[in-house]
């Protein structure tokens, strides 16, 4: 009978294994009694969640199912990986450094620690050959070798022991991990891709870079475009030359294309007083696009939807097989109205038709367009934004391609605006002038942190006193107390003086200077004119919470914060109840429901605000991915990220 539940369960999971929310709507009507009874069903449905890029969901069903199942050793390492790709290094090394106190001495447990203390030392070390997590890392590495003969680890212990500079340990383990490899190959002659690529790594550090190059080759044949573990294995691949030299061939054999970002003119409306792009341009414009996308060989592009640039930039990355995504600024019908059917039924079949054949189509702002021009500017800064992040997880570079005539001083949300923002921040751009269909490539220069960009120079004023002011793009910080509702009523005064009056203070020593802010019981929120001064306030809060002993001042020990941060256009306005200034909107309602998903002790962002991070030269935090989270009261499904500073492990 079980054996029959379990088949039924796999059936299920294989048929909606491509369906999130299908899976999540799974986890959340679950017999809680029967998922008792059964590691099983917790195994199979959070391997599916991390299969599909839903870290943090994975997170949540392992930690579940350890409550269920105490010390459950798979439970434990899946549950370690997700820690992991969440960022909760920490955590992940606790768990894991408990499991081989009690005798689990498996490669699995002790190449997931390694993989721990190694990320430690990338965060930490600086790079230095002698830092203790790097040593910790080979140890383990080793000793799960040495026990299972286990390639995985004896590739990873090789690679440390050559930055370590043991290059005749090093060597001596390559040896061994080929001839391991060999002996799999005799069982399966194709080998996989992992087992091509590690062969590829044994080579490299044996010196053999032509025998390097060709296995990387062949492990990329295997891949089937799996850009993400391209990705890990260039990582390792460029970790290995800060220690040794590597030609630059091998590079080249796991280079992944740029992820673009796509900025155009719209076709000429009629009677327009200065031509920029009329339609007859538009066919020898597709034509250089389609080039430089063969050129580069790019296959994930951002871009909205509008007649002209835009379409032509789809339609080419579609011809490609490419994936094409959409960022439109608003709602669908409006964006027609305003950037479409002036150009004619054709060009509104020609959207329609890339639109349906985008693999991502998103709304950047829920509505209409008001006449505000400054929601084309904040959809084009998240195609950017979005594009960057896309670029750094695939270890790769983000590229500007853009169809501009080269005027400056255009309207808010205009080309110009985008290619002088792209510029400020230092990465590539290649324009092709609209008339001539000429091409000017722009190389990209190190990005120097500090300074201003277009995104830090927007005004703090406070914006239009009427009751029909405008969209604003801002940054909303929503925060809760973890433990409040256990305050007895005597703490109360206490919690107002001691943590209310602490976080005043450390928002007022950093200088932090929010829009507005509010409190409700447990509830805090601030609105922020710039995305990194949210992201600076947010970590000073973590921070205080974290440091300060709560029983001193007559609270719980364990009190702890989530905070959640999200940025888009809202309406600040003169409320007539309160008699002051206050912000409305749909991103206001998202930022809110971002809070409540957020881990204790952590700060959890929407994508939109991860881009618009990452795309300012000032940053110095680090986002990273946990998935895509359902989130509360039917507010739909959104990647979240976890946003700390680059130099913390988490």
């Amino acid at each position: 009978m079980a054996e029959q539940k379990r088949a039924s369960f796999d059936r299920f999971l294989e048929q909606k294994q491509n369906q999130p929310n299908a899976i999540h709507e799974l986890w959340l009507s679950r017999d809680e009694e029967f998922w008792s009874k059964d590691p099983y069903y917790h195994l199979r449905l959070g391997e599916v969640a991390d299969t599909l890029g839903q870290s943090m969901f994975a997170h949540d069903i392992f930690k579940d199912g350890l409550r269920l199942f105490p010390g459950h050793p798979r439970l434990t390492q899946l549950y370690s990986l997700s820690l992991i790709k969440c960022g909760f290094l920490l955590t992940a090394r606790d768990l894991l450094t408990d499991m081989v106190k009690r005798g689990h001495f498996d490669e699995e447990t002790l190449g997931i620690l390694g993989r721990v203390y190694k990320e430690m030392w990338l965060i930490e070390g600086g790079g230095a050959p002698d830092h203790p997590h790097l040593v910790k890392s080979r140890e383990l590495y080793l000793g799960a070798f040495n026990r299972s003969k286990g390639f995985y680890s004896g590739i990873n212990a090789a690679s440390l022991s050559l930055i370590m500079g043991d290059s005749v340990k090093a060597e001596r383990l390559a040896r061994k991990v080929i001839r391991l490899c060999a002996a799999a190959w005799r069982k399966t002659p194709r080998g996989d891709y992992w087992t091509v690529a590690t062969v590829a790594e044994a080579f490299l550090l044996l010196g053999r870079q032509d025998q390097a190059a060709k296995y990387y080759g062949i492990a990329r044949a295997r891949s089937a475009q799996n850009y993400s573990n391209l990705a890990s294995t260039r990582r390792q691949l460029n970790l290995l030359a800060r220690y040794a030299a590597v030609d630059p061939k091998v590079i080249e054999t796991l280079r992944i294309p740029p992820v673009v970002a796509f900025s155009g003119h719209m076709l000429d409306q009629p009677g327009q007083k200065r031509p920029r792009f009329p339609e007859k341009a538009a066919e020898p414009v597709k034509r250089r696009i389609a080039e430089i996308l063969e050129k580069l060989d790019v296959r994930i592009g951002y871009a909205s939807a509008a007649c002209g640039a835009d379409v032509l930039f789809h339609e080419c990355l579609q011809e490609r097989g490419g994936e094409s995504r959409v960022v439109l600024p608003f709602a669908r019908k409006d964006f027609l109205e305003t950037s479409v059917s002036f150009a004619g039924p054709a060009w509104v079949k020609r959207v329609e038709g890339i639109l349906s054949g985008s693999s991502v189509v998103e709304q950047a702002t829920r509505g209409g367009y008001g006449g505000e021009d400054q929601l084309f500017s904040y959809a084009n800064r998240l195609i950017m934004g979005k594009a960057i992040l896309q670029s750094r997880f695939l270890e790769t570079e983000p590229l500007l391609l853009a169809v501009w005539d080269g005027a400056r001083g255009g309207k808010s949300g205009g080309t110009g605006e985008s290619v002088e923002t792209w510029k400020a921040n230092g990465f590539p751009y290649v324009v092709i002038n609209p008339a001539t269909a000429s091409v000017e490539e722009h190389a990209g220069r190190k990005r120097k942190q500090g300074g201003r960009t277009p995104s830090a120079s927007r005004s703090r004023a406070r914006g239009d006193t009427s009751a029909n002011a405008g969209r604003q793009t801002i940054a909303i910080l929503f925060a809760d107390l973890v433990g409040y509702s256990r305050l007895q009523e005597e703490q109360i005064p206490h919690y107002v003086q001691g943590f209310l009056g602490g976080l005043a203070r450390t928002v007022q020593r950093a200088g932090h200077v929010p829009l507005y802010k509010n409190s409700w019981g447990d509830a805090i929120c601030f609105m922020f004119a710039d995305p990194l001064e949210a992201a600076k306030c947010a970590l000073a809060m973590r921070d205080m919470v974290r440091h300060t002993d709560w029983t001193r001042l007559h609270l719980p020990k364990d009190f702890n914060i989530r905070i959640g941060l999200h940025a888009g256009p809202v309406y600040s306005v003169r409320e007539p109840l309160l008699e002051r200034r206050n912000y409305f909107g749909s991103h206001v309602n998202q930022a809110a429901r971002i809070e409540p998903i957020t881990s204790p002790g952590n700060v959890y962002s929407s994508e939109s605000f991860a881009a618009l991070l990452l795309a300012d030269r000032r940053n110095l935090f680090d986002c990273r991915y946990v998935g895509v989270i359902v989130l509360p009261k039917e507010f739909g499904s959104y990647a979240i990220y976890h946003v700390k500073r680059m130099t913390e492990v988490g």
